[in-house]
């Protein structure tokens, strides 16, 4: 499992929620996640100032580059280790 939220994210907030999806995976004895914090990224992990809702509509990002390369990184690694 991969979890993942900006830091400027005001509607999931990252230091509430990261702490406990990392607490409940770990006690699922979930053996293969991460948990990130991505900064300066808002709810929609777009590059922000605030992450304020008024600023969605002005930022010409759509998905930020460092968040599909997580995303894409994490992914590879787990079809490159696969054995079948």
């Amino acid at each position: 499992m991969l979890a993942l939220n900006g830091s400027r994210d005001v509607q999931v907030l990252p230091d509430l929620n990261l702490p406990e999806i990392e607490k409940a995976l770990a006690a699922g004895e979930n053996r293969d996640f991460e948990v990130l914090e991505l900064a300066g990224l808002n709810h929609l992990f777009q590059k922000c100032e605030t992450g304020a809702f008024r600023e969605y509509i002005s930022i010409p990002e759509t998905f930020s580059p460092v968040a599909l390369e997580k995303i894409g990184a994490w992914i590879t690694r787990r079809v490159r280790s696969d054995p079948k």
